[in-house]
């Protein structure tokens, strides 16, 4: 008998079909009507700093340099009493791959899809994290399905989603483009069915665990800039 592909029926199947893709069951983690325990989540799907960091530098994520902006520490002390401002750093997130800090989040989701088997990853993204999986996945030798909220009521495609797109595809991904809308999240449900691969989203536990080094490492950079 054939799988029914209708909205309802795929909606219906969601905790299912989320379950098989990353691995979780979100349910053990809930209690009464509105009730989650994110800190045990955490502690049991995710990993430490230290193996955070072991991963992302795998692949030349994190580690990114931390700049003094040395002018507008100048004007920042003019304007100060007795010349004792503010020094004036940033963290240069741009120097990882994909060119922003979700390729921290990108690393651990796809390190962890690796390890645990799957073939591919799948996110549903409208612009850079779609860009850092897609980067991430190529590394790792895994197939990459990128969705894109790309269109607008209009069905007009938006530049800055666009240029994503062309961004994804030169790393290898397929890219689905879809409007803003229930077809999203439907859409992306049947593409983890079929496929059977991971879900890479920015919101899984090891999304949010990939961020997480960054500021541990601004502490340790701003502890070895300032003595």
């Amino acid at each position: 008998m054939s799988r029914d592909i209708s909205y309802s029926a795929v909606m219906g199947r969601k905790n299912e079909i989320m379950k098989d893709a990353i691995g979780i069951d979100y349910s053990v983690f809930e209690s009464g009507s509105i009730a989650f325990d994110y800190e045990r989540m955490m502690r049991e799907a995710g990993y430490s700093l230290d193996e955070i960091q072991e991963i992302q530098g795998r692949t030349g994520v994190g580690n990114t340099p931390i700049l003094e902006m040395r002018n507008l520490t100048a004007l920042a002390r003019k304007y100060s009493p007795k010349g004792k401002g503010a020094r004036i750093f940033i963290k240069d997130e741009a120097a990882n791959p994909s060119g922003s800090f979700k390729a921290r989040r990108a690393a651990t989701a796809v390190y962890h899809a690796k390890k645990m088997g799957y073939k591919g990853v799948i996110a549903a993204t409208s612009g850079n994290y779609g860009a850092a999986v897609a980067s991430q996945a190529a590394m790792a030798g895994l197939k990459c399905i990128v969705v894109q909220e790309c269109y607008d009521s209009k069905m007009v495609g938006q530049p800055e989603i666009l240029e994503k797109q062309r961004v994804c595809e030169a790393y290898g991904a397929e890219v689905v483009q879809l409007s803003v809308g229930p077809e999203l999240f439907y859409t992306f449900l049947l593409l983890l069915e079929e496929t059977g691969y991971f879900n890479a989203s920015l919101y899984t536990p090891f999304g949010i665990a990939g961020v997480e080094t960054l500021g541990y490492e601004l502490v340790m950079q701003f502890r070895e800039k300032l003595g």
